[in-house]
């Protein structure tokens, strides 16, 4: 079902803007918080020095667009340095369809808003305690947002232009068997370089649910099988 963008819903999305600041600020001094018990002596030569393994994952993340609901899907794949930083690549794209009326050569249409881009991102744990875990996920993005109209005969992409974005974030994790990592994420969208051919606002709160399968564990695990097999 699509929806209209636009509209008399500045007032709810600034409220909800500010409600995600201020989550994200509480969620930042309770970890500066709980740093005391974190391993200071912790180096980048030591979070670099641990073993490699494969990290990918398929997410859904909650924003808004003009105060319309949006979800964004992402496709991520990278590394994982030990149990402490993950680096990799995602592509990500609006999952929801969202609509702004547009004039082309005296014809109205109902546009549809589109976005994709390409993100490096990484994340980094800098919590943990029993099968608790506190991160910082940031990702910087690079795309194009732009409208496309349809018609009977063709689909035509226009008001096409750049974007560049950055998301930093908090998200908590419960791991379940040491296997499957469980949790919620929020975090914040902002335009650095935004389409101005297309007037809708794309700043907003980001929020999520999380499940990531944790190759590191599998991986050990399976070294450990081969070894106990290994001595019999």
């Amino acid at each position: 079902m699509t929806r209209p963008c636009g509209g008399s819903f500045f007032a709810a999305n600034f409220a909800i803007m500010r409600l995600g600041l201020i989550t994200i600020a509480i969620l930042f001094a309770l970890g500066c918080v709980r740093a005391q018990t974190i391993n200071l002596s912790d180096s980048l030569r030591d979070v670099f020095s641990q073993r490699i393994s494969p990290s990918f994952k398929f997410e859904t993340r909650n924003s808004f667009i003009t105060g319309n609901d949006a979800k964004i899907y992402g496709i991520k794949a990278g590394v994982n340095f030990g149990s402490r930083l993950t680096l990799g690549l995602g592509y990500n794209f609006i999952g929801t369809d969202l609509r702004e009326e547009l004039v082309v050569d005296g014809v109205r249409y109902n546009a549809d808003i589109e976005m994709n881009y390409w993100a490096p991102f990484a994340e980094y744990s800098f919590y943990r305690r029993g099968p608790w875990e506190l991160s910082a996920p940031i990702q910087i993005g690079i795309g194009n947002s732009f409208l496309r109209i349809s018609n009977n005969e063709e689909s035509r992409i226009v008001n096409k232009g750049r974007v560049v974005l950055y998301e930093p974030g908090m998200a908590f994790e419960f791991k379940i068997l040491k296997l499957i990592g469980v949790g919620v994420g929020v975090g914040y969208r902002i335009m650095l370089k935004n389409n101005r051919d297309i007037q809708q606002q794309f700043t907003s709160p980001v929020y999520a649910l999380r499940v990531r399968l944790i190759f590191d564990e599998l991986y050990k695990r399976y070294n450990e099988y081969n070894q106990s097999t290994e001595a019999k």
